[in-house]
């Protein structure tokens, strides 16, 4: 409830913010010095892959808005070291503020920390900083999900299909090796598994769809009994879909996902994949905007993190995200 508020909050803070700039002639959003803010929003992912095309989308819509300079940068296949990269790119340009996945925490350690000291405000964004204080990157504030709790919600989601049975074996498929994020999501399913005695595995696929199809194909050759899949992002949930059709095993091998897209829509209204794990992904790009743009001119920003998610879509309430899916609003 805390947290719906503080969302309420924040975005009834930009609004007004909103509406200020334009109502007055559509002003530009200036720093005190008088020149145009900047900003730049650096993930591990690119434009291609459907949820970061989304997220990005909603920065380059807030920038509009707010009528300042976006810039987004993004690797077209997963790579720690060309986020890195790309982070130390945004920081040489001395931009008014810097979006970033906390994909490896370890590795963007130092850049980050690096550019906050140079007066470079941060804001976390789909994957934060896990550790503690002194160690954990001192950013201003985390937008995204709780990716933990996206693990426990898809697992106990996936155990109400079977209820009153329960799964003879779980695979989880993490497409993108060393993201925290997954390995939180893989994390919480596998823990609610092992307590209800369910064996399960954490199986590394790829961003690549072929070899995706191909490793669970070969894991699921060798392990038969199999009745409970979990895919954690489009990427890897596409070609399961394909893989589970092709052998006759949809419906019969249950599926669950993460995020949300046309084909995955289209899954769950046709019985072929059970759920997805929704995190308004458009919220991630759109608010950290916002939230710099009034730190800059205000020094405002909430305190603790900004959930987006998670939310169950499943047959009982798909219609209801579905038009947002089709207009690369979810």
């Amino acid at each position: 409830m805390k947290k719906a508020l503080a969302i309420l909050m924040v975005t009834g803070l930009i609004f007004l913010q909103s509406f200020s700039l334009f109502a007055a002639g559509k002003q530009e959003a200036l720093k005190p010095s008088g020149k145009k803010m900047k900003f730049y929003v650096v993930t591990h992912g690119g434009p291609a892959d459907p949820f970061w095309g989304i997220v990005m989308r909603g920065a380059k819509d807030a920038g509009k808005m707010f009528n300042v300079d976006v810039t987004y940068l993004g690797p077209e296949k997963f790579s720690i070291q060309k986020l890195v990269n790309m982070v130390e790119t945004a920081i040489a340009a001395k931009p008014d503020g810097l979006v970033v996945t906390i994909t490896d925490q370890k590795a963007l350690d130092k850049p980050l920390k690096d550019a906050i000291k140079k007066g470079i405000p941060v804001v976390a964004i789909n994957v934060p900083d896990t550790r503690s204080f002194p160690d954990k990157i001192p950013y201003l504030v985390y937008v995204g999900a709780d990716d933990y709790k996206v693990g426990i919600e898809a697992a106990k989601r996936m155990l109400e299909e079977f209820a009153p049975g329960k799964p003879k074996r779980g695979v989880v498929s993490i497409h993108e090796v060393g993201h925290t994020g997954l390995e939180l999501r893989a994390k919480g399913i596998t823990e609610v598994f092992k307590a209800q005695g369910i064996p399960v595995d954490r199986l590394a696929t790829s961003p690549n769809a072929s070899e995706t199809y191909q490793i669970m194909d070969a894991y699921l050759t060798k392990h038969p009994d199999t009745d409970a899949v979990f895919t954690l992002g489009p990427l890897d949930t596409h070609p399961v879909l394909k893989l589970l059709q092709d052998k006759g095993l949809s419906g019969k091998v249950k599926q669950g996902a993460v995020d949300l897209s046309n084909t995955i829509i289209n899954a769950i209204k046709d019985g072929k994949l059970v759920f997805t794990v929704e995190q308004q992904q458009y919220l991630q790009g759109y608010l950290p905007i916002g939230l710099l743009v009034l730190y800059n001119k205000y020094g405002l920003i909430p305190h603790g993190d900004i959930l987006t998610g998670p939310a169950i879509v499943d047959k009982s309430n798909v219609g209801v995200v579905e038009e947002m899916v089709k207009e690369r609003y979810r």
